[in-house]
């Protein structure tokens, strides 16, 4: 495979502005020089005399430009209008940096020198910036600088450092030959770094805030001993720091003949289409055999455009706008020290704008009409086909509905390609899973911390603007520009800052745009030496796609261990009104997902995908408030969801946000939240004393992202390896025997949701590890290994008893829609069964009935909740799955009435039954007669009958011993997964209930059942999770029932296990008692709640699996 291991002539990242002369600027008088040709050295505006005439010189005219009428270098004027020269020549006028100007975009104009800020940045221009040449490090335009204070406050002095890191002491250079000056200079006293070559100056160059090293490249012109210095001076121009070593400069082989220079285009290529009012950067490769280059001029139609020095570089640049269409012929000169020259000349076109016409979606719907561009001016008659949202929908008869939003329209196809009835491509995600958090270099916990902290190595990498797309030259640099970044760079964290990804989202057109993608990493490579392979290169497209992979391509050759990510901006969006998630994404999040999926900058197939997205916002926009940051992180989570990829949320103005994301107290901090929108780090703009002080607050008690693995191997289930091995070797008669559920025909199969293995997995979590100390009970440390061998399977099978009966005899995971008006439900079926079933509120669960506070473990009420189950019942016509969502996402759909919502009627029969759904819809969005799987029957009728709304109704049961309520959840949620309890009530006593600590290290740390409690049935990364909210519940409820009431002689779980199996495994009173605490709270059949449900079943589910298990009770 080529590599590419040496450097061009091409040095595009060096630019020098062009000179230009015009004969008002000279001087009106001067004193007459007597030129002799190879001596005498002029500039522009002397007087010279030769052959008896006098000459004025333009253009920077070399020691062999002889003067002569006509010359391109020289100006004839009269000899008698020498005078004396004036004795005070002007100055150049100091440049003022007291007061920055503040840079606005289209509207600031400045002149070389001026200093303004930008972004809380400061910077001096150079090379006449345009009003829209924003500034920004590394630009042609502008340096960067530090701002001035306006503080009278003295600032504490900071040491500085300087070093000479190139050359060495004694080190031999050819005469004629670049040597690199590099420097580093720490200290924020440093104002600029001076570079010397024998007391005579070399360059001088700011400080930056973020840099550190500096660099020169000077020529030696005589041979001998030579000294180079460097000095760091502050900002009263003091030296600071200074060092110095001794060089020897060689004299070449003399001998060489002199031959004419050579120059070419490199930008633009001939035959260019140049679009009109477009900035055109050209760019000429010039070269000297003799390294006597002398001058570089550009020409457009005749006329000089831009004149270089050419001694100082071999790559010159300069800009013209094309502000005329037609054709145009650009001239290239290069001079040498001894008069000899060669031209290049190329022929461009620049053509008139043409806006780019709107097309569908994708191909596969090219023709069909796009809402709402109606086929029949207002509307669709049968047979007519409409795309919405990129699916193709057909007319079942005359209508003016949103195609896909009732029984007006069947689905045509998605026009993506993806399979009918399944969720498009770019839809909103509805995971399964979180998001992993984990990033290498990074801890398992969220972190705040501010720009100024650097131990996590985050580093801002700002590259080329859209701007520069249609611009080679531009390109090139910038590709330079991150290749010499990358080169410094290790284990770093990259944010690669640019405003094309936010472009792309309001300007399509830009996905199709050409640009010189290959020639100009190639170039790049080529120049700075860096070993990219040149396959990989050629591989890339020369579009807005090929430019964001060579970004990929630079990082992972050159810092293959740095992470990086591309930054995106939170936009106007967050500041308009939203009623729901789906409003979200079809506002903003929709278009990021499109770019960021057309561009593979996270495709799971390139091996070269960025490691995360981060999100900025602007300290230029109004501060958001609390309604408008929560559809900001809803953007966060719908993108970073989509991409799969962790979320940092990047330079967050701190003057605007503290407020919001630390709180005035613990209880008031959104980082739960931050968390919960797939963020593993929030990094604020600015340092402060007060975000400080809450980052303190906060280190007490960080969140957890994701649980770090304690040991290097899975732990044996128990310590005993014979029982180990009977419960592995369990698995199919378990999976096909005793998990069984019954099908609508009555028919018993083994359940697709409960399985064997993923019991196990939760069991070894729950007996080995535990929760604040408490563990599912197996071993009697005092019992011999049969007797614990017995205990073991009982204490199991006395768990699966109540779990068969509770959920795996109906396949479910989600509590299913059972209510009707004989159990006092206001209709059949009401959409409300997921707020609460036979009466109950399970929003209200825990609310103390004296204070009227919640449990102290209590998930907070959520009303912008929108949730669906996965299970529900399956016969014909079955109730679809219940759900929760907000009002105002209804009412915006016209679905509510008076508030309510409806039912769901058994009748209607499906024609088609679906095999997939699109899941990308909450169930209650999906089109009729595609609301489940294997649908056969049945419709959501939105009539109000229901009597109320299902806002803030997501706390049904879920799990295989149904968890149900927010007090059960939040039990669950501060001991099992991301805490959502006030650090400030750890220890408390709150309505008789002391607050434990969460666990350091909780099991499930990357789940948050408080913000979404469906994780228990959704998880497939984690699918022992429904497993394990039952474990939990037993661990709490039955293995530590607590009789307080005495009613039950101080019943205890262990001692009564413990004597049926030493009693010989006789009779019912044990699983009749367990049966009890599940089902009515009590270990009894009858309790205060009333008489345990179906005990027969469970005293049958209990011999059953205790003879899977190989014990025979009697």
């Amino acid at each position: 495979m080529k590599k590419i291991n040496k450097i061009t002539l091409a040095i595009s990242s060096i630019l020098l502005s062009g000179y230009f002369y015009s004969g008002s600027n000279a001087f009106a008088a001067t004193q007459v020089t007597e030129f002799i040709p190879g001596t005498t050295k002029v500039q522009n505006g002397a007087v010279v005399s030769y052959g008896g005439e006098c000459f004025i010189a333009k253009n920077n005219p070399g020691v062999w430009e002889t003067p002569n009428a006509g010359s391109w270098f020289w100006d004839t004027t009269s000899c008698d209008s020498v005078t004396e020269p004036d004795t005070d020549p002007e100055t150049d006028p100091e440049i003022d940096v007291g007061e920055a100007i503040l840079f606005i975009p289209g509207q600031t104009k400045v002149k070389n020198g001026d200093l303004v800020k930008y972004q809380d940045e400061c910077f001096i221009a150079k090379n006449n910036p345009g009003v829209w040449e924003t500034p920004a490090s590394g630009s042609w335009f502008w340096d960067l600088s530090q701002c001035p204070t306006d503080t009278d406050e003295p600032e504490e002095p900071q040491e500085t450092t300087l070093d000479l890191l190139a050359p060495t002491q004694n080190q031999v250079i050819e005469l004629g030959s670049s040597i690199e000056i590099h420097a580093r200079v720490t200290g924020a006293n440093a104002t600029k770094v001076v570079f010397f070559a024998n007391n005579q100056t070399l360059s001088e160059q700011l400080i930056a805030a973020d840099q550190s090293e500096y660099r020169y490249h000077w020529t030696p012109k005589d041979a001998g001993q030579a000294k180079v210095q460097i000095k760091a001076f502050d900002k009263d121009n003091q030296v600071l720091k200074q060092d110095v070593v001794s060089i020897v400069i060689e004299e070449r082989n003399a001998g060489e003949d002199f031959v004419a220079p050579q120059v070419s285009f490199v930008t633009p290529t001939n035959g260019a289409r140049i679009d009109k009012g477009e900035l055109v950067t050209i760019t000429l490769n010039a070269t000297d055999k003799n390294d006597d280059l002398h001058e570089v001029l550009v020409s457009v139609d005749g006329e000089t455009l831009c004149q270089f020095d050419g001694s100082q570089k071999e790559t010159f640049n300069c800009q013209w706008q094309a502000n005329q269409a037609g054709q145009f012929t650009l001239d290239a000169v290069a001079v040498d020290a001894q008069n000899l020259r060669s031209e290049a000349r190329i022929s461009v076109s620049v053509q008139e704008v043409v806006e780019p016409p709107v097309t569908a979606p994708d191909s596969l719907c090219d023709g069909f009409n796009l809402y709402p561009d109606w086929p029949r001016g207002n509307h669709a008659t049968g047979g007519d086909i409409m795309v919405f949202e990129n699916i193709a929908y057909v007319a079942s008869y005359w209508t003016q509905s949103v195609p896909g939003s009732d029984d007006s329209w069947k689905h045509h196809l998605n026009c993506d390609g993806t399979e009918a009835g399944t969720a498009p491509l770019i839809s909103l995600p509805n995971r399964a899973d979180p998001v992993s958090l984990a990033l290498p270099g990074w801890p398992s916990k969220l972190v705040v911390m501010s720009a100024a902290q650097h131990d996590l190595n985050v580093v801002t990498v700002n590259v080329t603007d859209h701007k520069a797309l249609a611009d080679s030259v531009a390109l090139t640099a910038g590709f330079v520009a991150l290749i010499e970044r990358a080169e410094q760079f290790e284990t770093e964290t990259l944010v690669l800052r640019s405003d094309v990804l936010n472009r792309i989202t309001a300007d399509k057109a830009l996905l199709s745009q050409s640009i010189d993608v290959k020639q100009s990493l190639m170039s790049a490579a080529i120049q700075t030496g860096s070993r990219i392979d040149t396959d990989a290169i050629e591989a890339l497209t020369d579009d807005i796609k090929g430019w964001a992979q060579a970004h990929h391509l630079i990082i992972s050759s050159i810092a293959p261990k740095a992470l990086f990510g591309w930054s995106v901006e939170i936009g106007e969006f967050a500041f308009e009104s939203h009623s729901g998630r789906q409003s979200v994404w079809n506002k903003a999040s929709k278009d990021m997902a499109q770019s960021l999926h057309t561009l593979e900058l996270y495709s799971a197939e390139n091996e070269r995908s960025a490691d995360f997205i981060a999100f900025t916002k602007s300290n230029r926009t109004a501060a958001l408030n609390e309604e408008q940051w929560h559809n900001a992180l809803e953007y966060v989570k719908q993108v970073s969801d989509f991409v799969n990829k962790p979320a940092m949320l990047s330079q967050i103005p701190t003057q605007q946000a503290l407020s919001y994301f630390m709180g005035a107290t613990s209880a008031e901090r959104k980082l739960r939240k931050v968390a919960y929108s797939n963020v593993f780090a929030l990094q604020f703009d600015t340092e402060s004393a007060e975000l400080n002080a809450k980052l303190d607050e906060y280190s007490n008690a960080l969140i957890p992202l994701y649980y770090v693995q304690e040991a290097t191997e899975q732990t044996p289930l128990t310590s005993i390896a014979r029982l180990n091995q009977q419960l592995i070797a369990a698995e199919d008669i378990m999976n096909n025997k005793a998990f069984l559920y019954e099908t609508p025909q009555s028919q018993w199969i083994p359940s697709t949701v409960y399985k064997w293995a993923d019991f196990l997995e939760g069991l070894n979590s729950m007996h080995n590890i535990g929760v604040a100390g408490n563990k599912f009970w197996l071993i009697d440390k005092d019992a011999d290994d049969e007797t614990n061998i017995k205990y073991a399977k009982v204490a199991i099978a006395a768990f699966l008893a109540q779990s068969m009966q509770e959920t795996i005899r109906y396949n479910a995971c989600d509590e299913n829609n059972w209510s009707e008006v004989r159990y006092g439900a206001a209709t059949d079926y009401p959409m409300t069964a997921s707020c609460g079933q036979l009466g109950q509120k399970y929003a209200d669960y825990g609310v103390h009935p004296i204070s009227g506070r919640d449990h102290a473990y209590s998930c907070p009420r959520d009303n912008k909740m929108e949730v669906s189950a996965l299970t529900h019942a399956k016969w014909y016509g079955a109730p679809a799955p219940v759900f929760a969502a907000p009002n105002a996402v209804l009412e915006e759909r016209g679905l509510l009435v008076n508030g309510h919502v409806g039912r769901w009627t058994n009748n209607g029969h499906c024609n088609q039954v679906p095999t997939t759904v699109d899941t990308s819809k909450q169930v209650w969005e999906r089109d009729e007669c595609q609301v489940y799987v294997d649908q056969k029957a049945g419709k959501f009728i939105w009539d109000g009958s229901s009597q109320d709304s299902v806002e803030g109704c997501g706390w049904w049961g879920r799990g295989v011993i149904q968890t149900t309520g927010r007090q059960n959840f939040g039990t669950l949620n501060h001991y099992l997964g991301r805490s959502h309890v006030d650090p400030a009530s750890i220890g408390q006593t709150i309505d008789g209930v002391t607050v434990d600590a969460p666990p350091a290290n909780p099991l499930y740390a990357e789940l948050d059942f408080c913000s979404n409690p469906g994780l228990i049935c959704s998880s497939e990364e984690n699918a022992e999770i429904k497993w394990i909210a039952g474990l939990f519940y037993w661990v709490t409820s039955v293995q530590n029932y607590p009789d307080e009431s005495g009613l039950y002689g101080n019943w205890n779980y262990h001692n009564e296990l413990k004597k049926y199996v030493d009693g010989g495994m006789v009779g019912t009173e044990f699983i009749d008692d367990v049966s009890g605490i599940v089902n009515r709270g009590c270990p009894d059949l009858v309790c205060s709640t009333g008489e345990v449900h179906n005990v027969k079943e469970r005293r049958a589910n209990f011999k059953l699996a205790l003879e899977a298990l190989g014990l025979t009770p009697r």
